[in-house]
Formats: C-alpha cells, sequence, structure tokens
C-alpha cells in the first residue's frame, strides 16, 4: 500500500475509534512498526494527529485547520445535517455557527428561511438562493477557523434574535457541558444561544467526552443535540432530547 492510502487508512481508523495503538495499526495494515512510527510521525508533523507517551495516536482536533477537519467523517455529517435539516421548522429564524458539520446541515436546509451566520463558507452556499433571507455577521475573520469573530461580530449579532441557533461543537461533556478551543468562537456561541428560543447542538462522536478551555454552555441551557451514536456516558438527559442519526 502506498504510504499516502496508507496515511489515509490510519486517519480512518482512529476517527473512528478515538485513537489506536502502533500494534494494532502495523498488524491491520500488516506492516512493520518503524513503517507505522514513520506514518504517525508525518501526521503529527501535518498536524492532524498526536501521539502519546503509550505508543497510541489520536486526532488532535484543536490543532487542525478548518480544511483538515473538513475531511474527517464525511459521511456521518452529512447523515447529521440532513436530520438536523428535517426537524427545522419553515419560516424560522436560524443563528448557524461555523464549521463542516453545521455546514452540512445547510446544504439540507429548505427555505423559507432567515439564516443569520458568522461563516463565510455558509454564506456563499445560501448566496444565491432566493427562499433564504441571508445575514452574514461580519467582524474580525479568522482564516484557520474560517469564520467572523470579536467585538464587532458580537455587536452585529446583538442586534437580532433567533427561533433555534445551529451550532456545532468543538467538545462536549457530560458534566462540563459544551466548550471550544478558541475564546473568540465561544464568545459568539454564548452570544447565539442567548439570543435564540432554543438552542441545538450536532456533533459527531469525537467531539464526545472532551473538554476544550473556553465554555460554552452547560447541557441544562441545549434543548436538543444530535448525535451519530448513543453517548453511554450522559446518563440522565434531563430535559434535553437526543436525536440519533443511522451512520450505519
Amino acid at each position: 500500500m502506498h504510504k499516502t492510502a496508507r496515511q489515509k487508512y490510519v486517519l480512518d481508523i482512529i476517527t473512528e475509534q478515538g485513537q489506536a495503538s502502533i500494534t494494532e495499526l502495523a498488524e491491520k495494515l500488516r506492516v512493520s512498526a518503524d513503517t507505522i512510527r514513520r506514518d504517525l510521525t508525518d501526521l503529527e508533523n501535518q498536524g492532524l494527529a498526536q501521539k502519546n507517551h503509550g505508543g497510541a495516536i489520536a486526532l488532535d482536533l484543536s490543532a487542525m485547520n478548518r480544511h483538515s477537519r473538513n475531511t474527517l467523517l464525511p459521511k456521518t455529517k452529512q447523515l447529521l445535517g440532513q436530520k438536523v435539516a428535517q426537524c427545522v421548522p419553515a419560516g424560522s429564524t436560524l443563528f448557524l455557527d461555523a464549521g463542516s458539520t453545521v455546514m452540512a446541515v445547510a446544504t439540507f436546509l429548505q427555505g423559507p428561511l432567515t439564516v443569520i451566520t458568522t461563516s463565510l463558507d455558509i454564506a456563499q452556499h445560501f448566496s444565491d438562493r432566493s427562499d433564504i433571507e441571508l445575514i452574514l455577521l461580519g467582524g474580525r475573520w479568522d482564516q484557520k477557523q474560517r469564520l467572523f469573530a470579536g467585538s464587532a461580530t458580537l455587536s452585529l449579532l446583538s442586534r437580532y434574535r433567533a427561533d433555534i441557533a445551529i451550532l456545532g461543537a468543538c467538545a462536549i461533556h457530560p458534566q462540563l457541558g459544551l466548550s471550544a478551543s478558541k475564546e473568540a468562537d465561544a464568545e459568539v456561541k454564548r452570544a447565539m444561544l442567548a439570543a435564540s428560543n432554543e438552542g441545538w447542538i450536532v456533533a459527531d462522536h469525537m467531539k464526545l467526552n472532551q473538554c476544550e478551555p473556553y465554555l460554552v454552555s452547560g447541557l441544562a441551557d441545549i434543548h436538543q443535540l444530535f448525535l451519530d451514536r448513543p453517548w453511554a456516558e450522559l446518563g440522565d438527559t434531563g430535559a434535553l432530547h437526543i436525536t440519533l442519526a443511522d451512520a450505519q
């Protein structure tokens, strides 16, 4: 197997499982442990993965740029996007967060809708749609995250209200709630939730049981959580409604 194909296979395995050992990867790919170590070093240098002392490797999501994260779990994101879009009532006003999973939601949305977003990619997607009233919240451009953020963005956002805020998740934890890797992103997410009647979170399994430095909200402030598989660690969901997209 060519190195590029082998490294893609390694990424697919750790994307699905969360992490994998060098021994496991060498056995599955039928190559030497040294070959796997070289592949892991290449992936780490590309900012796609991180090694730990136990010989395992996991995705380094917080270090990935938006383009790299967009390549992960494409089928799962499409299924999640379709499930969320099916639940949006016609005529709603939506805050749409940035990110590849929320972008998947956008591709399935049908108007009439009003969409308010900080994502240039989502805005471009809707730019020719006559059934979507589009509002782009500008401000300071974050090239790595491909979103607008900062004080100007928050000032613009404060002028609007929405029926539903549909947010992606950098990380979500059963006790620590929803968190983000960047402070400016967390601020925008919090503002969207505060200005909406309902907060919906859409997340794949890679984001579960994780925590990033900047708090967005506790799970008690979320109304619906869309996942691709059951979340055993969550326990009692209270008023939180869980919707699963079948990713099999």
